[in-house]
């Protein structure tokens, strides 16, 4: 397969060409100024409600040692990286020796690469030589931990929850220094802070204002922040255009899941997590975020389970109706039921090599995907040997997946 990177062609306009050029930008620009109108009020008003909040933001320099697990041998030929060219520009060449091509391959850095200055500068000098293109950073973590300065009123009325000491533009910016692509991770759902006086954002019990724990307080029952919310809509909306805004090239929506209602949880919370069509509020959200940093130029990912999708219980991944179109699936083989219905015939998966097994998982998963969405695999070496890490990467590599994130 061709490793090259992706062509970049530039196109220049004669002085001939200029005046309709300009009418089809006119036009252009009505079209969409109409669609804004046609698409309405309930994704329209959490976007727009971002910018209510929206302040200048700061940049600047400053960072425990940590060192990334390097590439598998048969993949840590492509090359050294640069910084990802604009549209003008010529594309980097990151070309392997065999001339496969992979578009970029990511490691994601531990949260605590940004505890501080020092600490993320370490984590990037140890990430150089690699083999990786680009560089994920959790941004806001499962729990709800925000590590970077936020200017969200509703972020910073939650106690302890922004975490950070940097502003995400000075962290995209060192990234890019250090040669890589940066990507930003954004937990939207698993989120268990307190956030303001009215515990705004959080499941309720039907009925009530009393906010609904995933088990009794005794017990240590925490609040998830719900979907159905306009808070939590336009909190996503507000994160991801700020961290979209501050010169990361794609933001990873993650989180993106109901919390697991036990019966009586059903009856608490009422009908909205009882209709068998909720899952469309998680694609809701996942839209809203998503045009709040495609906004700013950036790409979007949404993450979905790799075994949730064989085991046909995901509800994000429905690719006829997901808007979000390049979809992150994270790979843990240990989470894998022993048997799968791949294409209408039950496999043992239990009884395949590493290849072997991660071929015919994300067959199917591309199979279920179709033509219009782009699969990304996500996995974390430490589930693997080395032997068997390789040959997963080979595997997808073999199916002809031009990217893949190493989870830390």
């Amino acid at each position: 397969m061709d490793r090259r990177g992706r062509k970049i062609y530039r196109t220049r306009a004669g002085n001939r060409k200029r005046r309709a050029q300009n009418f089809f930008k006119v036009l252009f620009m009505l079209i969409i100024l109409a669609a804004l109108v046609f698409v309405g009020y309930s994704v329209a008003k959490p976007v727009y409600k971002y910018f209510s909040e929206r302040s200048d933001k700061d940049s600047s320099e400053e960072t425990v040692p940590w060192t990334p697990p390097v590439m598998p041998d048969d993949t840590d030929s492509m090359g050294e990286t640069t910084d990802v060219p604009d549209e003008t520009s010529g594309a980097a060449d990151d070309t392997a020796a065999d001339g496969n091509k992979m578009d970029f391959s990511a490691y994601q850095l531990p949260e605590t690469a940004l505890i501080s200055e020092s600490d993320l500068k370490a984590a990037l000098e140890n990430a150089k030589g690699s083999g990786y293109t680009a560089v994920v950073v959790t941004l806001k973590a499962e729990g709800g931990k925000i590590y970077y300065k936020t200017n969200s009123q509703m972020a910073l009325s939650a106690e302890d929850a922004v975490v950070g000491n940097m502003y995400a533009g000075q962290i995209a910016g060192m990234i890019k220094n250090a040669g890589f692509t940066p990507i930003a991770k954004i937990n939207l759902l698993e989120d268990h802070n307190w956030y303001g006086e009215y515990k705004t954002g959080a499941y309720r019990f039907e009925g009530s204002t009393s906010t609904w724990l995933d088990d009794s307080a005794a017990n240590g029952g925490k609040p998830w922040l719900s979907p159905f919310d306009t808070d939590t809509q336009s909190y996503a909306a507000y994160l991801a255009n700020e961290i979209s805004g501050s010169s990361f090239d794609c933001i990873i929506f993650d989180g993106i899941v109901f919390p697991n209602f036990r019966s009586s949880d059903l009856n608490y919370v009422g009908a909205i997590v009882k209709d068998p069509e909720k899952y469309k509020t998680l694609i809701s959200i996942t839209d809203i975020a998503a045009k709040a940093a495609e906004a700013n130029g950036a790409s979007v990912m949404a993450t979905v389970s790799a075994g949730e999708i064989i085991g046909g219980k995901s509800d994000l991944f429905k690719p006829a109706e997901l808007t979000v179109k390049t979809v992150s699936v994270e790979y843990f083989p240990s989470e894998l039921e022993n048997t799968a219905l791949i294409n209408g015939e039950e496999i043992a998966l239990s009884e395949l090599t590493a290849y072997d097994k991660a071929t015919v998982v994300f067959g199917e998963i591309k199979r279920l995907a179709g033509e219009d969405m782009t699969i990304v695999p996500a996995v974390r070496q430490t589930d693997f040997s080395q032997a068997d890490f390789s040959e997963t990467i080979s595997a997808f590599m073999d199916l002809g997946f031009s990217s893949y994130i190493i989870l830390g």
